[in-house]
């Protein structure tokens, strides 16, 4: 031995090892505190808000809507106290067995409710959604009484929708529904989200802006089981401004009741105003209905309704005028010089134009009349001679400039315009020159035209008037959440350059229909001077012998019209009705306009301003 001491010699490829297990080790743990740096630091608060979700919730509740009111300030559309199953998803742990259990007590698409469920997982799983509306005492009764099986799944009291005069008012007011997709997808700054309640249809929609409110909510602290423990914190809901209607709820029901067992519209207005006073499309639906929820079967059974009770006669109806446009064919002939109101046509039941003969509804005819008789009776055969001196062109310009065949711009939703037919639309349209028959069937209101219930009473109004056209008026005023006040006074559209002694000779006539042996007797008022016209406008032509409308199947038959105003000489208020297949104007829809009038009258005796506020 040489007297050192040998060192041991590392074996190269052992060393390389083992840098590299240290690296490996190093790696890992750096990657260890960069997950740990991201997890606490950099995503605190979103874990920390993740973490707070598993013992807070927060539980919105919805603001009240606001109140409708009639003219008279009557509450027609308000809001109650509903007891809800609601669910909150993330508490959810069977959702097959929890449904199969809650659809034992509450009725509802499991289906559907399962996929809602599934969505709202998806989207947030903390926030709380509507599963079933409007429960009975009982109900709830067993659904707290099961808590312990039913984690995510609790009772809360909101707000429902309440309409205290049901369907009388259904097609003014309209109804409300939960939003749907597409009103999801068009949400704007954050309304509606899921859940919430929206107008659907009618004033409910149109006044959405101001009726919905400013939901609130509650912050609780809950147990495992997802159960309310303890309320930390609470914004209380603003509940939803109040849209004041020109509508008098006495001649709504009076209406309504009128239009018992039949289908078709009744709207009254002012005409001096524009002010709707009634407004009634029948048959109606209930819109409580919809306010808890309306099943599947309800609403098929409404669609499938031969009478189409969702849709509103009154404004989205198209029908032939039959006998209620001869006034307004009168008119223009006398603006026009066409016609001297004292010429005579004979009238001996037909009128013969080449090879074809049209009908007088008198089988024996009218014999000579004049304007005035011919108003008066209805007389087709002289309506049909006055029908091709007219301009068909001219007759069109004056029926759209009181309202038919054009939108009249009042507020509900889904007005149809109608159609007056001249001969540019039948140029363009149907690609053919205007032909003399059509000028004759112009006469008697049949052919191409029809219009709307609310058209032909624009018309009437204006023709009361002498020639001032005035927007119908819906809404009266409204108060906002924020508490202020909107006025919406009485808007006159324009004002016909008609010659007032024309104006008064189709007065006089129509006010002869009702109080002078004519057609519209049977709405005769003891002491007040009504004027009107009937009108029968036909479904199908027969042909071969007359055969009474009322001996025809109900589909085939004849619509009734009778649309009048009172009292003559300074009108205060003009009626419109349409009865589908009601046959003759003068038996079916004078009668009606009839009661609604003399509600009116009543009413302004009692309260002195006929309705007023």
């Amino acid at each position: 031995m040489n007297g050192r001491i040998r060192k041991r010699e590392q074996d190269p490829w052992i060393a390389s090892r083992v840098r590299i297990l240290q690296g490996i080790g190093i790696a890992l743990f750096l990657l260890l505190l960069g997950r740990l740096y991201w997890l606490q630091v950099a995503r605190y608060e979103q874990f920390r808000t993740l973490s707070e979700n598993n013992r807070i919730r927060i539980r919105v509740v919805r603001a009240p809507r606001g109140v409708i009111l009639d003219r008279k300030g009557r509450s027609i559309g308000e809001t109650e106290g509903s007891f809800d199953l609601i669910s909150t998803p993330v508490d959810v742990t069977d959702l097959e067995g929890e449904l199969r259990l809650l659809s034992e007590v509450v009725e509802f698409d499991s289906r559907e409710i399962r996929e809602k469920i599934l969505k709202a997982k998806e989207a947030n799983p903390f926030r709380s959604i509507t599963v079933s509306r409007d429960l009975r005492f009982e109900q709830v009764s067993v659904i707290e009484f099961n808590r312990e099986t039913l984690p995510g799944f609790s009772i809360l009291v909101e707000a429902k929708r309440s309409y205290p005069l049901g369907p009388e008012f259904a097609h003014v007011l309209g109804y409300v529904g939960e939003a749907n997709e597409q009103e999801l997808a068009a949400a704007t700054g954050g309304w509606p989200s899921l859940g919430d309640v929206v107008g659907k249809y009618g004033l409910e929609k149109a006044r959405e802006g101001v009726l919905r409110g400013e939901n609130g909510g509650r912050q609780v602290e809950v147990d495992a089981a997802g159960r309310d423990k303890r309320l930390v914190n609470e914004v209380l809901p603003r509940t939803g401004g109040t849209v004041q209607t020109t509508i008098d709820a006495d001649m709504q029901k009076v209406a309504y009741e009128a239009m018992k067992n039949r289908a078709g519209a009744v709207i009254a207005m002012n005409p001096k105003t524009g002010d709707i006073l009634t407004f009634v499309s029948a048959p109606a639906f209930d819109p409580n209905a919809f306010s808890h929820g309306i099943r599947k079967e309800e609403w098929e059974s409404l669609v499938k309704n031969p009478g189409t009770p969702m849709q509103n006669k009154g404004l989205q109806g198209t029908y032939a005028p039959g006998s209620t446009i001869k006034p307004l064919l009168a008119l223009s002939a006398l603006e026009d010089g066409v016609q001297n109101p004292k010429a005579k046509v004979r009238c001996d039941g037909s009128f013969q134009l080449g090879n074809r003969a049209f009908r007088c509804w008198k089988k024996n005819g009218h014999g000579m009349v004049d304007m005035y008789k011919a108003i008066v009776q209805s007389c087709d055969v002289y309506f049909y001679t006055l029908g091709m001196k007219l301009d068909p062109d001219r007759v069109a310009s004056l029926e759209r400039g009181i309202g038919l065949g054009v939108l009249t711009g009042v507020e509900l939703p889904g007005e149809k315009s109608g159609l007056v037919p001249d001969t540019h639309w039948k140029r363009e349209v149907r690609k053919d020159r205007w032909r003399i028959h059509e000028s004759v069937l112009l006469g008697i209101g049949q052919g191409a035209i029809h219009i709307t219930p609310l058209g032909m009473l624009s018309a009437y109004a204006a023709i009361a008037t002498g020639g001032e056209v005035m927007r119908p008026r819906l809404v009266s005023r409204v108060v906002r959440v924020d508490g202020s006040v909107e006025e919406f006074p009485p808007h006159r559209e324009r004002v016909l350059p008609w010659k007032s002694e024309n104006v008064a000779f189709v007065r006089r006539a129509l006010a002869g229909v009702v109080n002078d042996s004519g057609t519209g007797g049977v709405a005769k008022l003891p002491g007040i001077e009504v004027g009107g016209k009937t009108g029968t406008a036909q479904i199908v032509t027969v042909k071969g012998k007359m055969i009474k409308s009322e001996d025809l199947p109900y589909e085939i038959r004849d619509h009734a019209w009778f649309v009048g105003f009172a009292p003559v000489p300074d009108p205060e208020i003009c009626v419109v009705v349409m009865v589908e297949h009601g046959g003759h104007g003068g038996s079916a829809a004078a009668p009606v306009v009839k009661a609604v009038m003399q509600e009116f009258f009543r009413l302004k005796q009692v309260g002195g301003k006929g309705g007023e506020v």
